[in-house]
């Protein structure tokens, strides 16, 4: 059964005749008088007696008139539910993160989204960028945030934050004297990186290759927790980006110079999966990220 039939029909039935009826809803006369006609012919009854001032249901009319209404109430209500749907975004959404950035971005994005978006749950997945990157590739992840150390564009990814690396150790280091540091002065500094393999720790290779220097990696670390635990409690020296030593390493413990001679700088950026079509709950977890990500 039609909805426009049962519109046509209900709308007659309200204007008391087709001409009315037709005008209310915007149709040609016969456009409406088909509808109806197909109607009654698959009810096998006509619904409506014509008088000489319009039209009256008949009793087969008279009966089908509420239950008419109700079809049409109950399908404009759904309309209006999955409008509702569309508008606020409902579902799980996987976002792979690098540890530098997940304890400023994953507490603001919970609170953004319990406030403005309850019906979106989020599972976060953290580890170096390499990790991250294979994540959204493999579709084990839709929204990824990652970092890279070299120039040029990554396909399918937008850049989000650039910043400089810095040299991080104890306060009195020697190393970290002035507020540039040549990367040649890092030869034989006792140095705590990320696990290889991983990006920055190539360039940095690359950078001593280049400089005949050796870098003296004394211990590798799975999570920024670890390094600046290394930093903290042994001695080592670490390189992280600018905004996270001025977060996560403020304070009288730690001093911290920038790199150069040459710099190295580093892109954050963000990658939404195509695996699938990304739903409304990951594009509004991927604005959301890229807004916290640009006001820090």
């Amino acid at each position: 059964m039609d909805l426009k039939e049962l519109r046509a029909f209900c709308s007659v039935a309200a204007g008391g005749g087709f001409s009315r009826a037709a005008a209310a809803l915007g149709v040609a006369q016969s456009v409406l008088s088909r509808q109806v006609s197909a109607l009654e012919a698959e009810l096998g009854g006509r619904l409506f007696h014509r008088t000489g001032r319009g039209v009256l249901p008949t009793e087969l009319g008279l009966a089908l008139l509420p239950r008419a209404k109700a079809v049409l109430a109950e399908s404009e209500q759904l309309v209006v539910e999955a409008g509702g749907m569309r508008g606020s975004p409902i579902g799980s959404v996987d976002l792979g993160v690098v540890p530098g950035w997940a304890q400023p971005l994953i507490s603001t994005l919970c609170s953004r989204l319990m406030r403005d978006y309850p019906r979106v749950r989020l599972r976060v997945h953290e580890a170096y960028s390499g990790q991250v990157e294979e994540w959204v590739a493999t579709g084990r992840v839709e929204v990824a945030i990652f970092n890279r150390y070299r120039r040029g564009a990554v396909r399918g990814a937008e850049p989000v934050m650039r910043g400089d690396m810095m040299l991080v150790g104890p306060r009195g280091h020697t190393a970290l004297r002035h507020k540039d540091v040549p990367f040649r002065a890092l030869e034989g500094v006792a140095l705590a990186a990320p696990v290889w393999p991983n990006g920055l720790t190539s360039v940095m290779v690359e950078h001593a290759a280049r400089q005949g220097i050796s870098l003296n990696f004394v211990m590798e670390g799975s999570s920024s927790a670890i390094l600046r635990e290394a930093v903290a409690r042994s001695g080592l020296c670490t390189i992280f980006p600018r905004g996270f030593t001025e977060r996560e390493m403020a304070g009288p413990l730690f001093a911290a110079s920038r790199i150069v001679k040459p710099a190295i700088e580093q892109t954050t950026w963000l990658a939404v999966g195509t695996h699938r079509p990304a739903s409304l709950a990951v594009r509004t977890v991927a604005r959301l990220v890229r807004e916290i990500l640009k006001t820090n």
